[in-house]
């Protein structure tokens, strides 16, 4: 009797606990689903009856590059065809929609699963066109997704009907070859007072002028062409990042001030985090550069500067000079990058000066071409200047053999005003210091 009560018992506990999956609760079942790509959340119909309609009431439909790529391998069936099956059977609202169509063949298709979103409560849209004859333009009831938060266009063309006054409560903005006009681009900035986020990279348009208005923006990220950028009531801005591209037209440089470095940091009074290239340094330099700024970024902790040759010297130690609290300084120069005499000679006067001390730097990182004059007499002069500084990194890549030897002989001769400072040579097979 006793062995049938356990046996009674062994199948009552295989019984509950055969099937736990199906049993969790509902916010935990759809965690997993939407950490799943959605074909495989989709697949899940299959496990079992409570689990035939799990997928259907998802919040977010990511049909993004995976899917497209493994639709294509196994079926011949029409990719937006796909997206329509699994939009009918979906129930509930929409939070989060992405879609990545590699090229542009059918505008009337997309314009309608936008027209579907725009009335499911869409919260975050994510549209990545790779390519066609030209950009996708947004539908006018794009414009009615007043409810988005998140909203990460590609090769799209921003053209918002009258009336248009933003989206109120838009956190985060990312526009990559985006078709839209200075005036539009300012008046959609300034129409979203909470944006977080704005991140915009063009490489085939350019912008005559950019005003950026944004009193609760914290992280900007520009890349492509404009002939002048005001950042207004820019109060919480602690990370920038500004490149122009190379092939910009020169004459763009012309008819700078003085004032635009010190315009600009004026403007950023919270900046943490600052990148720069060549092309943005010319620009803030065209007229001439201070020794040093009026008001100090007292803010920035960390630099990044690209430069293409040595003449931007003067705004970099500007920079350097302005910073009494950096504590990490990146800095890149071409392997061809020219240098001059007087360059030289005004690094060797800097380092012999006592009007720049970099108290708080820590971390050093120089990429590509150090071991000409230039680079040594700027390692020297960042040797000298940094109290307590820890780790400087000195890649030597372009040297070779006897060359790289008498870099790194050359290197450890020089004076550190810190005790701590260790200087690294970037090499697969070295992590000590020299």
């Amino acid at each position: 009797m006793a062995t049938n009560v356990q046996k009674g018992g062994m199948k009552k506990m295989q019984h509950s606990t055969s099937d736990r999956i199906s049993h969790l609760p509902r916010n935990v079942t759809e965690k997993i689903l939407m950490s799943l790509p959605l074909r495989d959340a989709v697949r899940t119909s299959a496990l079992s009856s409570k689990w035939r309609n799990a997928w259907v009431t998802l919040p977010q439909l990511v049909f993004d590059d995976a899917f497209y790529r493994k639709l294509r391998r196994r079926r011949k069936n029409n990719f937006m065809m796909t997206i329509y099956q699994v939009m009918l059977l979906h129930r509930g609202p929409i939070v989060k929609f992405e879609l990545s169509v590699p090229v542009l063949e059918s505008r009337p298709e997309i314009d309608q699963l936008i027209l579907f979103l725009s009335n499911n409560g869409l919260q975050e849209l994510v549209l990545h066109i790779k390519q066609g004859k030209q950009p996708y333009r947004l539908p006018s009831y794009t414009f009615s997704c007043l409810q988005l938060e998140h909203l990460e266009l590609n090769f799209c063309l921003f053209s918002p009907p009258l009336g248009f006054r933003g989206f109120s409560i838009l956190l985060t903005l990312e526009l990559s070859d985006v078709a839209i006009t200075s005036e539009v681009f300012s008046s959609l900035v300034s129409g979203c007072p909470l944006l977080e986020r704005l991140k915009v990279s063009n490489h085939k348009t350019s912008f005559s002028w950019l005003e950026i208005a944004a009193p609760n923006l914290k992280s900007l990220c520009f890349a492509g062409q404009f002939g002048f950028i005001c950042l207004k009531n820019a109060y919480k801005l602690a990370r920038v990042s500004i490149s122009f591209y190379e092939w910009m037209p020169r004459e763009t440089y012309g008819g700078g001030e003085i004032c635009n470095w010190v315009t600009f940091f004026a403007s950023l009074p919270a900046v943490e985090f600052l990148e720069l290239d060549y092309g943005c340094l010319k620009f803030f330099s065209a007229g001439g550069v201070l020794d040093r700024l009026p008001t100090d970024p007292s803010h920035l902790k960390i630099l990044k500067l690209y430069i293409e040759s040595v003449d931007a010297f003067s705004s970099i130690l500007c920079l350097l000079r302005s910073s009494p609290n950096l504590e990490k300084f990146v800095i890149g120069v071409p392997i061809h990058a020219d240098e001059d005499e007087e360059t030289l000679v005004k690094l060797s006067e800097v380092e012999r000066c006592s009007d720049m001390s970099l108290n708080k730097l820590r971390e050093v990182e120089l990429q590509e071409a150090w071991g000409r004059r230039f680079g040594l007499l700027f390692i020297k002069l960042l040797l000298a200047k940094s109290p307590v500084l820890e780790k400087m990194v000195v890649p030597a890549d372009n040297l070779f053999g006897r060359d790289r030897m008498k870099f790194m002989q050359l290197v450890t001769q020089f004076k550190r005003c810190s005790p701590h400072a260790e200087v690294y040579s970037e090499v697969p097979d070295a992590d000590r210091g020299y």
